[in-house]
C-alpha cells in the first residue's frame, strides 16, 4: 500500500500574474498534474503494461495512456484519486493557507 499526501498551495503557480478568478482552475489543474505524476509512477515502479494498469485501476487502457501522456484535462480529481485508491494508495489532500489571500 502506498500513501500519497497532495499539498495544495498556490505557491505552485510558476510565474504568477493570475487574477484571482484564475486560480482555482490552475490550483485544480497543479492537484492533477501532480495526482497523474503519481499514477505514471506506479506504472512505472511496478513494471505494469498499459493494459495492466488498467485493470488494477478500474479504467480502460486508453485513460491510462491519457494519464500517462499527461492530459489531465481529460480527468476530474475524484477520477484521479479512484485510480489510485484501486491501485492500493491512500490519498491525503492537505490544503494550506495562502497568506495572499486576504478577505
Amino acid at each position: 500500500m502506498c500513501q500519497v499526501s497532495v499539498p495544495t498551495t498556490v505557491e505552485a503557480y510558476p510565474g504568477g500574474g493570475m487574477t484571482p478568478l484564475d486560480e482555482p482552475q490552475a490550483e485544480k489543474t497543479v492537484i492533477k498534474k501532480r495526482l497523474v505524476s503519481l499514477i505514471h509512477g506506479i506504472i512505472r515502479d511496478k513494471g505494469l503494461t498499459q493494459g495492466r494498469a488498467a485493470m488494477l485501476m478500474g479504467v480502460s487502457q486508453p485513460r491510462i495512456s491519457d494519464a500517462v501522456c499527461g492530459k489531465v484535462e481529460k480527468f476530474t480529481i475524484d477520477a484521479l484519486v479512484e485510480m489510485l485508491t484501486r491501485a492500493g494508495c491512500r490519498v491525503e489532500i492537505m490544503p494550506c493557507r495562502d497568506d495572499r489571500v486576504r478577505g
